[in-house]
């Protein structure tokens, strides 16, 4: 799979966005685009004319880790970006009790009624452990079917 570099105008575009859903307002990282709507962070030690030439000549399935995905004007955190971003994470934060926490860790939409709209990051104790999608009255669960906890 071809992978795009992300150049700084677009990277400070998605920091923007970001900033506006999550307050984050930095990326310390390498954005590389595969796909059309994933976007991963690198953050080794190739220059970017080094990954260039390497993207040129190789298929690579995966480079950095999947960091988070752009779909229909927002943007959608992947579940190790909530962990790796926590201590920027301040807005659309909705706390959860441990059983629906449970619930959610599970691969369960959660029935919660909120003020938010959107990609909203879901918080257990000190912890972020995902986002989701709230339409004011549920939250659609997106934990990756593999990181689930099995009955």
């Amino acid at each position: 799979m071809k992978f795009e570099i992300i150049n700084r105008n677009e990277k400070n575009r998605i920091i923007e966005n970001l900033n506006k859903q999550f307050g984050i307002t930095s990326l310390p990282y390498l954005l590389i685009r595969q796909g059309r709507e994933k976007i991963r962070a690198y953050s080794g030690n190739l220059s970017r004319e080094e990954l260039s030439i390497i993207g040129e000549n190789i298929n690579i399935d995966t480079l950095g880790i999947y960091l988070l995905k752009e779909e229909s004007g927002e943007i959608r955190l992947s579940h190790d970006a909530a962990s790796i971003l926590q201590p920027q994470i301040t807005k659309n934060i909705i706390e959860l009790d441990i059983s629906r926490a449970i619930e959610w860790l599970k691969g369960h939409d959660l029935n919660i009624k909120t003020e938010f709209r959107g990609m909203v990051a879901l918080k257990y104790n000190h912890y972020l452990i995902g986002c989701g999608k709230s339409s004011g009255e549920r939250i659609t669960n997106f934990v990756p079917k593999e990181r689930r906890i099995r009955n």
